[in-house]
């Protein structure tokens, strides 16, 4: 019997210190990238979608993911394993999201992106 496959994606967000800035009066480029990313869980959650979501910060003042060793891929964090979005991610983004106070390399995280897809889809 064929194996169904599985489909997911991996949202990549800078939360580095340069999204926090913006001219007087205009919305942070950080807060402008949250509300897109929450429109976009909320679209899944409400459509009962059966894709699998993560999400990944960059810029982050935390570690954590599989491929930070030796000085590599710091300030890189695995918020959010594959799942099936939820309202618990939408809480999380809205309450747990916040501008780092790092820098991370943006190329970086789209290996750490790829890593996560591929050894939670084989």
């Amino acid at each position: 019997m064929a194996r169904s496959a599985k489909t997911a994606l991996v949202l990549c967000l800078d939360v580095g210190f340069s999204m926090s800035n913006s001219a007087p009066g205009q919305e942070p480029p950080f807060q402008q990238a949250k509300k897109v990313i929450q429109k976009f869980v909320q679209r899944q959650v409400f459509a009962e979608n059966k894709d699998e979501l993560g999400l990944v910060l960059f810029g982050s003042d935390n570690t954590k993911n599989n491929l930070a060793k030796d000085g590599q891929y710091q300030n890189i964090s695995v918020h959010r394993q594959l799942m099936i979005p939820n309202f618990e991610l939408l809480e999380e983004i809205q309450n747990d999201v916040h501008p780092g106070s790092q820098q991370a390399d943006w190329l970086d995280a789209l290996v750490v992106c790829m890593d996560l897809l591929q050894n939670e889809t084989l």
